[in-house]
């Protein structure tokens, strides 16, 4: 949930400004000029308007385990986005267009086949797993 995630941001960064500085006065913004957007999720930090202190990133999204290797591992949110595309008549250029009238800032055009292609390719194997399922 988006809301704990940003509550242990915020935790953190305020305990680590408490040991590193104990009698500062603490004033914690987002870095907004160092955001990191990964799909429709969030890579955020924070730093402190009274000194130099800045927190650790911190993923405000969830993410899904990857089994293949050390790559970098999807956000649930790009994965749900897919999978109720697939489940509705609209094409990734469609979706976009939603996302950026609604001032959502959309994921990149080849990071969104990419993903819904694999997510295809994993509903179809469900579905010839469970096909093969009931035949027996």
């Amino acid at each position: 949930m988006v809301q704990a995630k940003v509550q242990a941001l915020f935790n953190s960064a305020f305990k680590e400004h408490r040991h590193d500085k104990p009698n500062g006065e603490v004033d914690l913004n987002f870095d907004a000029a160092n955001s990191m957007r990964w799909g429709l999720g969030w890579r955020e930090r924070l730093k402190c308007t009274r000194c130099s202190c800045m927190s650790d990133y911190h993923n405000l999204y969830e993410e899904v385990e990857n089994k293949k290797g050390p790559s970098r591992r999807v956000a649930k949110v790009n994965i749900g986005l897919q999978l109720g595309r697939c489940t509705t008549p609209i094409s990734n250029t469609g979706v976009r267009r939603i996302l950026n009238n609604a001032n959502i800032i959309a994921q990149n055009q080849g990071a969104m086949l990419r993903l819904s292609k694999k997510v295809n390719e994993n509903i179809q194997s469900v579905g010839t797993c469970m096909s093969k399922e009931s035949l027996l």
